[in-house]
């Protein structure tokens, strides 16, 4: 976990000094992450469609959450509390947070518990808003997100891009 943290806040010194770019991105998850398996954003929407669909899980914090979500997610922060609400190792899960390095490591954590179908969202929320694919809070639909930060908001339209007050 130690290695996470370290990690996410090297990452987000570095990314607010130099910019983000989506092929940096990728390359950070593959290094950091090697075992992870991915799914992309027209996968799991086409999986939505399916008699048997994936369990959506969102790893960000609740004020994230509350700004926007895939339709039908979970919102809980940890892989201790997802195992908590999912007890059943052979579920399918798919895991995602803004851009999917942090979701990457609850996917990675998952796996380490004895998951056998959890899955990390390729570019995450940022992508799936990007397509226009459903996104709603509390409210109703909306198509906004919470970037995180302003460096990793850069990965997003900044007509999408919504800031917790």
């Amino acid at each position: 976990m130690l290695k996470v943290l370290v990690g996410m806040s090297l990452s987000s010194f570095f990314m607010g000094l130099f910019g983000a770019d989506w092929q940096a991105v990728d390359r950070k998850i593959a290094r950091a992450f090697p075992a992870v398996e991915l799914v992309s954003t027209d996968s799991l929407l086409a999986e939505q469609q399916l008699s048997v669909k994936p369990t959506i899980i969102d790893v960000r914090l609740p004020e994230e959450y509350d700004m926007s979500h895939i339709p039908e997610a979970h919102n809980l922060q940890s892989a201790e509390a997802i195992a908590a609400a999912f007890p059943d190792y052979a579920e399918p899960l798919v895991v995602y947070r803004s851009i999917g390095y942090r979701s990457a490591a609850v996917v990675e954590e998952l796996a380490s518990l004895g998951y056998q179908n959890v899955k990390n969202l390729r570019h995450s929320i940022f992508e799936w808003a990007e397509r226009g694919y459903d996104l709603e809070n509390a409210a109703g639909s909306t198509s906004k997100v919470h970037p995180y930060n302003r460096a990793l908001g850069a990965l997003v339209s900044e007509a999408l891009r919504a800031y917790v007050p």
